[in-house]
This record gives structure tokens, C-alpha cells and sequence, in this order.
């Protein structure tokens, strides 16, 4: 009975620890200029909930630096996803950087496109030529403070506002001031 029991807990936790391991997945990042008939591949990426490999990667030749290119990816139902650029942005030479924006499922749902200054260089180990990519995870939005205790009065209303002060209560600093500098001024004029 015991040995039954310390099975089926070790196969429990063996369970819970395979599910904590982020799953691999990949995709693959076409280059679309706007003037061509038909999308390139850009990348192939691979990532999980916390980090990406670039598994092969094309630079974009466009003959026309003005031409604007479209970035992104196909969703598995067959949608496109992506961003537009400068096909200048696209150039060989510059730092450019890749954001795999990630759903609580661990999926791209979103890709973002970041350029880097001439000369700098991005900061991360999982970069390929001139191309780097960055995981980023979806962030929790704001949620309302719910079930909070609500405060009443004596009187039955609601709040611990004070009552709203007068004119004599707010500024009877600054009118006594100026009396006394009137009482000042008038003695020394009469000395």
C-alpha cells in the first residue's frame, strides 16, 4: 500500500515538473516588400516562454531603399500577423531586432521591429549576423481592487472628506500678513 502511494506521488510530481518546461516551439518570419508579388523568408525562429535561437536567417535585398516592407508571420489558422518599414531599416550593416511578443499560452500572437543606431550593437546572446530577437511576455493589465470595505459616516454617507474650508479659514495667514506690513509701513511714515 505504501509503495502505491509513494508511486503514484513521485509520478504526480514528475507530471507537475514536465509541465513546468517550457515547450519549444518555432516560427518561421517573412519579408514582404510592398512592390513584390510574393513574401520571402526572412527567419526561423525558435523560442520558448524565455528565450529564442534564430535557426536561419536571409537579409531582404530590395532594389529600392524607399520601398516599404511588411514583416511578420502566418498564424496557424492562416492569418497574417506583422508590422511595416522602411526597407532601409532592413539594410545590411544595420542592427536590427526582432520582438517575439508571446499570449499566456506561450504563442506569438504579435511581432514587433526594432532598428539599432549605426554602430551600436544589441546586448543579446541570441544573435544571428546583424539580426537579434528578444522574448517578450504578455503583461498583466491593471484589475480593480474588488471587495473593498466601504466606510461610512455617522450620518449614513459615504467617505471621510473633510467639509470644504472658507476663504478666512484657508487664507487668514496671508491677510494677516498684509495688515501687519500695512501697521509697519504706516509707522514708519509718520516717524
Amino acid at each position: 500500500m505504501r509503495t502505491t502511494t509513494a508511486l503514484a506521488l513521485l509520478l504526480a510530481f514528475l507530471c507537475h515538473l514536465s509541465s513546468g518546461v517550457s515547450q519549444e516551439h518555432t516560427v518561421d518570419i517573412f519579408a514582404w516588400p510592398v512592390s513584390a508579388v510574393k513574401s520571402q523568408s526572412l527567419a526561423r525562429i525558435s523560442y520558448n516562454s524565455t528565450a529564442a535561437t534564430i535557426k536561419s536567417y536571409t537579409p531582404l535585398s530590395v532594389a529600392d531603399n524607399d520601398d516599404v516592407v511588411r514583416v511578420g508571420f502566418y498564424h496557424p489558422s492562416g492569418s497574417w500577423s506583422g508590422i511595416a518599414t522602411s526597407a532601409s531599416n532592413l539594410a545590411p550593416g544595420r542592427d536590427k531586432k526582432l520582438q517575439l511578443h508571446l499570449n499566456s499560452d506561450g504563442e506569438v500572437y504579435h511581432l514587433g521591429f526594432k532598428t539599432l543606431e549605426y554602430g551600436t550593437s544589441s546586448k543579446t546572446s541570441n544573435k544571428k549576423d546583424d539580426l537579434s530577437v528578444e522574448v517578450m511576455k504578455i503583461k498583466p493589465g491593471p484589475t480593480p481592487h474588488l471587495n473593498k470595505p466601504v466606510v461610512l459616516n455617522p450620518d449614513g454617507t459615504v467617505g471621510d472628506k473633510e467639509p470644504e474650508k472658507t476663504f478666512l479659514q484657508k487664507y487668514w495667514w496671508a491677510i494677516a500678513g498684509f495688515l501687519v506690513l500695512q501697521l509697519v509701513m504706516n509707522g514708519a511714515k509718520q516717524e
